[in-house]
């Protein structure tokens, strides 16, 4: 599980079609079988764009990662991929459980340790080249 207990405890993901309409769509997780027990793996979700309007990502609650070093396939809990017009707001918090991994961080001295979750929030970007130039 890339993500045990992501705990989505009241996370809303909101695209505002600001260009478009003055009523945003809103996409809330628990209508995509998100759970909030505190076991479900919710982990199951990309952000990559690009994408045709605004966005923005409403967090009301806490996220929570898996305690679980194995879980963590990356290098970060949370990662927006190549979408424009990104907007994060919201009184959330985003808790990767660094505390835990703390202890686990050997990799100056095994060279087989643990990739573990280092960021909590990471933005990738294409770079962009303009050929006129």
């Amino acid at each position: 599980m890339a993500f045990k207990a992501l705990c989505l405890s009241m996370l809303f993901v909101t695209i505002a079609s600001t260009r478009t309409t003055n009523r945003p769509k809103v996409f809330n997780v628990k209508c995509y079988s998100a759970k909030f027990d505190g076991e479900t793996d919710n982990a199951n979700i990309q952000f990559v764009g690009p994408c045709k309007n605004q966005i923005e990502f409403v967090t009301k609650g806490t996220l929570f990662a898996s305690a679980n070093p194995r879980d963590i396939k990356k290098d970060m809990c949370i990662n927006f991929r190549y979408i424009n017009d990104l907007y994060i707001s919201g009184a959330g918090t985003l808790n990767c459980q660094g505390k835990q991994f703390g202890p686990l961080n050997d990799c100056h001295k095994n060279s087989n340790c643990p990739k573990l979750a280092m960021l909590s929030l990471l933005f990738d970007f294409k770079p962009y080249y303009n050929e006129k130039i």
